[in-house]
């Protein structure tokens, strides 16, 4: 194991988790790959303590820093998709927000906090997992298919922060 704890975050840690998202959002110009957040925006501190809140953040602690983290939501955000699997709202889990610090990216982290967020997803009772990644993350497709996530279709997404994106939306049955 490479991170010291994986956990759900609590109120307390909202500084910790923004620190972990501003870094990745200021080092998106140096990466080849990324998600395009634009913090302040999507992330926000206010947003991300309203997530503490209402969602399942989970976070991984290295150092006592919050260097990876991902938040687990209820319910289907993409109506137009013919899913692989069919469940009620409150059994989809939707993955956003999924990053590593940079400092510690290609160590293992990323597989190690999906496995702890797929076993949180199921104790939450939930029996399938929904993402979407942008088409041209490479690096984030081959994490996600090599967890066991299907590729099950390319679309145009909306995104309120970067506007309409080419996109691949995934599902792990859980």
């Amino acid at each position: 194991m490479v991170l010291e704890e994986i956990r759900v975050a609590r109120p307390a840690d909202v500084t910790r988790v923004a620190t972990l998202y501003k870094t990745i959002c200021d080092h998106q110009p140096l990466d080849e790959y990324g998600a395009d957040w634009t913090w302040g925006e999507y992330p926000s501190v206010v947003g991300l303590q309203q997530m503490i809140n209402d969602a399942t953040v989970m976070i991984g602690l290295k150092d006592q820093q919050v260097v990876a983290g991902g938040v687990l939501t209820s319910g289907e955000e993409y109506p137009q998709v013919e899913w692989l699997h069919h469940f009620a709202d409150d059994e989809i889990g939707v993955l956003h927000l999924y990053g590593v610090h940079p400092k510690y990216r290609r160590t293992g982290i990323s597989t190690e906090l999906l496995q702890a967020i797929i076993k949180q997803a199921q104790k939450e009772g939930k029996k399938v997992i929904h993402l979407d990644v942008l088409a041209e993350n490479v690096p984030s497709k081959k994490l996600y298919v090599k967890n066991g996530f299907e590729v099950v279709r390319s679309l145009v997404l909306h995104y309120d922060d970067i506007g309409d994106q080419e996109a691949q939306v995934l599902e792990y049955r859980i």
